[in-house]
């Protein structure tokens, strides 16, 4: 069967809720993000519903995947700001850090839960009626 590509074009961030569970359904998941799928009645049915935010063309066999093959694995990035460590040497040195303002805020934790349960301890409780 033929094949077609399906690209997406338009944000689906305005979009109904059962176009945006197509362009999911499609696989499609970004601006520009294009997929290849056989040209089916069922296909070319979701295309239609959603043809404002895509764009579809011919696909040459070339750029389908062939059946088993893994999918292209995504390059990993780090946040802004986040340097390569060289190993666990800053790993080790934030939890140091991290160990000490833990146990301040610890004893300060403990500190006031004694003080409620002390004034707790010293009132009576009142005993409920029941009703009738």
């Amino acid at each position: 069967m033929a094949l077609v590509r399906i690209t997406q074009e338009r944000s689906k961030i305005r979009c109904i809720e059962t176009h945006k569970r197509t362009i999911e359904a499609l696989g499609l998941r970004r601006i520009n993000h294009s997929v290849v799928h056989e040209d089916t009645p069922q296909i070319r049915g979701m295309v239609h519903l959603v043809r404002y935010l895509v764009r579809v063309e011919p696909a040459d066999a070339s750029d389908a995947r062939p059946e088993g093959a893994p999918a292209a694995r995504k390059k990993v990035t780090r946040p802004a700001g986040r340097k390569k460590t060289g190993g666990k040497g800053g790993a080790k040195k934030r939890a140091k850090s991290l160990g000490a303002s833990r146990a301040k805020s610890a004893g300060a934790l403990r500190a006031k839960s004694d003080s409620r349960t002390k004034s707790a301890a010293g009132r009576k409780r009142k005993k409920r009626v029941p009703r009738s």
